[in-house]
């Protein structure tokens, strides 16, 4: 994802999605173990879920919001409804305006992301940092549910947002599609297989085991 002053965000059926979405089906809910590394203010973290968890509402999605900072909860295996959100300082990546990243198996499913924030506290602007950080993770929590190539030409799961984009993350204008919308909740219905062998996590689709790669979340001329 990142930030391009060429482009232009056709919003006008934006701000209708979350209304679209509210009459669907309200029934799919997946669970956030939130790994605060970056030491984020408490204030800005709730915040920042709220926004993240507006965001899916809107979707059809319901989101339980864990912090692995004050319970042991996040200790176990992951269910096949769980993610975890890792708010870490910066990221060791080429790109330093690199925003986060979803680590998706071949078959374009996964249940880790990690965002990068410092790197959102250099390139907020006038946006507020509790929103950005929300958007953020949603987007990166979106590539979770969607899979593979889920980038979109507009809303939350563009590539690149510029500045128009910014002001609408600002006003909680970017939302998810409705199609993103639907393929998310069909996603949560149709959860995968997980098994363990070796004390290693594997995904099985079919008879096929499979390994990690990521997917990016990236800035640029901002």
């Amino acid at each position: 994802m990142g930030f391009n002053s060429g482009w232009r965000l056709a919003l006008g059926g934006v701000l209708l999605w979350g209304s679209i979405a509210a009459a669907q089906d309200r029934s799919s809910e997946i669970t956030v173990l939130v790994n605060d590394s970056a030491g984020v203010e408490p204030s800005v973290l709730r915040q920042a879920e709220r926004e993240a968890g507006r965001l899916f509402e809107a979707a059809g999605i319901e989101i339980r919001w864990v912090n692995c900072a004050q319970t042991n909860e996040c200790r176990r295996i992951l269910g096949p409804e769980e993610f975890v959100l890792h708010i870490v300082s910066g990221g060791k990546t080429l790109n330093d305006f690199i925003f986060g990243e979803a680590f998706l198996g071949e078959d374009g499913r996964g249940q880790y992301s990690d965002v990068f924030f410092d790197r959102l506290r250099q390139a907020q602007g006038d946006v507020n940092l509790a929103l950005l950080l929300g958007a953020v993770s949603a987007h990166e929590l979106g590539h979770l549910l969607l899979g593979s190539d889920s980038h979109s030409r507009m809303g939350i799961m563009e590539a690149r947002w510029g500045p128009e984009g910014l002001r609408n993350v600002g006003m909680g204008r970017l939302l998810f599609t409705p199609e993103q919308a639907r393929s998310m909740r069909n996603r949560i219905s149709a959860a995968p297989v997980r098994v363990t062998m070796w004390g290693n996590l594997y995904w099985r689709t079919g008879d096929r085991f499979h390994t990690s790669r990521r997917e990016g979340f990236w800035a640029k001329d901002f």
